[in-house]
């Protein structure tokens, strides 16, 4: 072996382990999680709860069962108030007694939602100003489920998977 090449191959070897090559580049830090994480995902009909004043009959509101509600960072899609791709979104929290008392909602029907509090009340609009002419899409979000009410029924969600 030449011994010149022999010199080179240990001269890069002992550049390579004292350092003295620039280091690596730190990781790249993973994004903060999304602080409306509970909510961005799809969703799916499960169970119904009609309220005081329903607008449509208990066998309508079971024909949404398994109808599918996807909400994304940047829009919504919801068989009740159609698709949006530049939604604004505003939230609470809420109490399940405050929500039950407000919608109408017996006590233990309400117990039985699959809500857990602490709740999440999301109102989200179209158009990022909220100037849309669609009515807000309302989710009360509480551990795995949710619920959104329209024409005085009352729907509960479960996440997809």
């Amino acid at each position: 072996m030449d011994p010149n090449r022999r010199c080179r191959e240990l001269f890069v070897i002992a550049l390579a382990g004292c350092g003295w090559l620039p280091p690596d580049s730190p990781p790249a830090k993973p994004a903060p999680p999304d602080p409306d994480a509970a909510l961005l995902h799809d969703w799916q009909v499960t169970g119904h709860v009609l309220g005081r004043h329903p607008l449509i009959s208990e066998a309508d509101a079971a024909g949404f069962h398994g109808r599918a509600i996807a909400i994304s960072a940047g829009g919504y899609a919801s068989p009740w108030s159609g698709s949006c791709d530049d939604a604004g979104r505003q939230k609470q929290p809420r109490l399940l007694a405050d929500i039950a008392v407000e919608l109408g909602l017996a006590r233990d029907r309400a117990a039985s939602l699959g809500l857990a509090d602490p709740i999440v009340e999301y109102q989200l609009t179209c158009g990022l100003a909220g100037t849309g002419r669609m009515p807000p899409l309302t989710l009360y979000v509480g551990g795995a489920h949710a619920l959104t009410c329209w024409s005085g029924v009352c729907y509960v969600l479960t996440r997809r998977p």
